[in-house]
C-alpha cells in the first residue's frame, strides 16, 4: 500500500504511463497522436468500476450507453465503465489528459482510514454522480484544472505520496458536487444530436483554412441556428467560434511538432502576419508558447 506500482505502454500512436495509488485505484497519464484508439486503465480484475477521465489537451468522444458527449481541455467526466478499456475518438488527432480508474468492489469504503476529515466513500460517490446516465460531465472549471495541472509538474523524487494526496483532493471536491451544479451536467445528447455536431466539426476541420459562420454552417446541414448553437455547444462545451480557434491552434501546434517549419511560417499558414499575435492565440489556447510548446512536445511527437 505503500509504493506506487508504475508501467508504461508506448505505441506509434500512444503513450500510456500507470501508477497504482491505492488497492483499487490506478491513475494514468495519456498521450495520444492518432483519431482513434483504445484509452483507458487495462485490468484482469472482474469487479465494478468508475473511470474519471480529465481532458488537458485535444478533445475526446464518449459514447456512454444512452448517448454521446466531449470533452474539451479542462473538462472532467466521471463514468461507469466495463472491465476492458474503451475505444475513444479524438477529432483533433491529438489528446492528452489523465484518468483515474476505481474498482468500487475493491476499494476502501471510506478513506477516512487514511485521512481523518476525508469523509469520501467512492460508491455513494458513484451512484450519485453517475446515476441513470451512467455519466456525469463537469466543464472546465478553475478548481479542477488546479487539481490536474499539478500532476504535471511535481518531482519524480515526490510522485508516490503526491498522486494519494491529489487523489484524495479530488474525490474530496467530487464528493460536494451535485449533479444539477452551475458548471456541471450530465452532457448527454441523442444520436441526432451528436450527429449534426460531428458533422459540423467535422466540415470545419476539412475546411480550416476557411471563414465560416453559423449562418453558412446552419445553412448546410439544414437546421436553424440556435438549433445547431445547442447540439454543438451540447457536444463540445464551446460554442462554434471558440471551436474553431482551438482547432486553428491545435493543427498549428502538430504542424509544430512534426515539421521544420519556423513560428512565422506556421503563423502565416494559420492567418497571422504577426509572430507575436499568433503566439498570444496559441497561448491562450494550448498553454504555453509556440517555441516552448515545440521543445516540450518534439519528442513525443
Amino acid at each position: 500500500m505503500n509504493n506506487v506500482c508504475q508501467f508504461c505502454k508506448e505505441e506509434d500512436d500512444a503513450q500510456i504511463t500507470v501508477h497504482t495509488v491505492f488497492p483499487g485505484i490506478d491513475l494514468a497519464y495519456h498521450s495520444v497522436y492518432t483519431d482513434c484508439c483504445c484509452l483507458g486503465i487495462e485490468t484482469q480484475a472482474q469487479g465494478n468500476f468508475i473511470e474519471i477521465h480529465y481532458c488537458r489537451e485535444g478533445g475526446m468522444e464518449q459514447c456512454p450507453k444512452k448517448g454521446f458527449f466531449y470533452l474539451m481541455p479542462g473538462d472532467l467526466s466521471v463514468a461507469r465503465r466495463e472491465q476492458q478499456p474503451v475505444r475513444y475518438h479524438f477529432p483533433l488527432g491529438h489528446y492528452q489528459g489523465i484518468s483515474i480508474l476505481i474498482d468500487t468492489d475493491t476499494v476502501p469504503e471510506c478513506f477516512s482510514c487514511f485521512l481523518e476529515d476525508v469523509d469520501v466513500r467512492p460508491k455513494e460517490l458513484a451512484e450519485r454522480l453517475c446515476g441513470k446516465e451512467n455519466c456525469f460531465v463537469i466543464r472546465s472549471q478553475d478548481y479542477t484544472q488546479h487539481i490536474f495541472s499539478e500532476l504535471y509538474t511535481v518531482p519524480k523524487s515526490c510522485l508516490k505520496g503526491y498522486l494519494k494526496v491529489k487523489v484524495l483532493e479530488l474525490l474530496l471536491v467530487l464528493g460536494e458536487m451535485e449533479p444539477n451544479r452551475e458548471g456541471s451536467a450530465p452532457g448527454i445528447l441523442s444520436k441526432l444530436q451528436a450527429d449534426l455536431a460531428k458533422k459540423a466539426a467535422a466540415y470545419l476541420s476539412a475546411n480550416i483554412d476557411g471563414q465560416i459562420t453559423v449562418s453558412e454552417l446552419s445553412e448546410k446541414f439544414h437546421v436553424s441556428q440556435t438549433c445547431l448553437q445547442n447540439a454543438f455547444k451540447g457536444m463540445y462545451g464551446v460554442p462554434v467560434r471558440a471551436y474553431i480557434r482551438m482547432l486553428k491552434m491545435h493543427s498549428a501546434a502538430l504542424r509544430l511538432i512534426h515539421t521544420n517549419d519556423t513560428v512565422l511560417e506556421v503563423a502565416n499558414e494559420y492567418g497571422y502576419d504577426n509572430a507575436s499575435k499568433f503566439a498570444s492565440a496559441f497561448r491562450k489556447i494550448m498553454g504555453t508558447l509556440p517555441a516552448e510548446y515545440r521543445r516540450l512536445h518534439r519528442c513525443t511527437g
